[in-house]
């Protein structure tokens, strides 16, 4: 039985399919760029999954695997359609990558000693970051644009960890391991100096994005072992934001240090001052916080991101939406036939690129699509 999307809030832009490799039958978009180009997986009738890149014209651009493997992830793809990432071999290990707009491949280094990575990020200048792995541990790592591995410095008694994201001047954020918690997060400047962002007394910090600001948001537990959503400004520790319940989930933020955040079924967006009047009609929102709403009709969302002009995109139960700074949802169109959305990214002119499926069929066949 299909479901009809509800009808409060006019349906924003129009939906076009992404097309496929010869001979596949499914995809899966996983991130946009500025430029409304897409990176993610083009998928025969097996399941096994090619990356490809999409351009903003419709142009469809296999990225090149290594020694023929198939598989990976694309975590990001920058202004100039670069992608990054990693892929598998044959032999199933994971190494980092970069792929330029043609789908060239660019192994990232890994140097004596170190058997697999992932590249968790990428600027517009190309550096990437993420972590390499010995048979032992996992350690922090930076690679310049010419794919050059660079050590990130951990702090005493660290014992490995992970760099998860770099911003546009090229500070970098992520969490280290220490005897007696499971992560903490901290930050590395342009100088390669390492700064603890502190905890909320809990075994975890987990940092999930750093802005053009130097400001870090991400999850924390409490001392009750409660994830909180948490912020930190260039030179400050991490504060769980205000008037949220516990169970925090995913975080993100735009450049103007506005967040948003899932805390169990509901969406939450804190304006970047701190201030505001709190538009939210549920419990748990207060002064800066506002609760993006639901479409009639449906309960739970989950808020995927935002851009810099203050939209935010995800789902409102089985439907996508987008969110203005009031947490007015807009229905997403999808054609007949199709009755899951999936939105992963928007960018900043407000292309949304994600996924649309159909209950009707099992397992789900999804296809990458972009509203415009």
């Amino acid at each position: 039985m299909s479901v009809v999307p509800p009808t409060s809030g006019a349906a924003a832009g129009a939906m076009y399919e992404l097309p496929l490799l010869a001979g596949h039958t499914s995809s899966s978009a996983q991130a946009v760029n500025d430029a409304g180009d897409v990176v993610g997986l083009s998928l025969d009738a097996n399941e096994n999954g090619y990356l490809v890149r999409w351009g903003a014209d419709g142009t469809l651009t296999p990225l090149q695997a290594v020694e023929g493997g198939t598989g990976g992830h694309a975590v990001k793809i920058v202004d100039d359609g670069t992608v990054a990432g990693f892929t598998d071999a044959p032999d199933g290990v994971r190494h980092a990558a970069r792929w330029s707009a043609a789908g060239v491949l660019t192994r990232l280094e890994e140097p004596p000693g170190y058997t697999r990575g992932e590249a968790q990020d990428i600027n517009n200048s190309r550096v990437a970051v993420g972590q390499l792995s010995t048979e032992s541990r996992t350690l922090p790592v930076r690679w310049g644009p010419d794919g050059r591995a660079t050590a990130l410095r951990l702090p005493p008694r660290a014992l490995g960890g992970a760099a998860t994201a770099i911003n546009e001047r090229g500070e970098i954020a992520g969490y280290v391991s220490v005897p007696g918690e499971k992560t903490r997060a901290v930050r590395w400047d342009t100088r390669g100096r390492v700064h603890d962002l502190g905890s909320l007394g809990g075994s975890d910090s987990e940092p999930s994005a750093i802005n053009d600001r130097g400001t870090v948001i991400g999850r924390a537990t409490d001392t009750n072992g409660i994830w909180k959503a948490v912020r930190a400004p260039r030179g400050g520790t991490f504060e769980a934001l205000p008037s949220q319940e516990p169970g925090a989930r995913t975080v993100s933020a735009n450049n103007a240090d506005v967040v948003v955040a899932n805390v169990k079924d509901r969406s939450l967006r804190w304006s970047g001052t701190g201030t505001g009047t709190g538009t939210g009609t549920g419990a748990g929102t207060g002064p800066g916080v506002t609760e993006l709403q639901p479409l009639r009709g449906t309960a739970r969302t989950f808020v995927r991101g935002i851009n810099d002009r203050g939209t935010s995109v995800g789902t409102s139960d089985p439907f996508a939406v987008t969110w203005d700074a009031q947490g007015t949802p807009t229905a997403l169109p999808v054609p007949a036939g199709f009755d899951r959305a999936d939105p992963v990214a928007i960018n900043a002119t407000g292309v949304v690129a994600g996924n649309v499926g159909s209950s009707r069929t099992w397992p789900v066949r999804w296809r990458a699509v972009v509203w415009r």
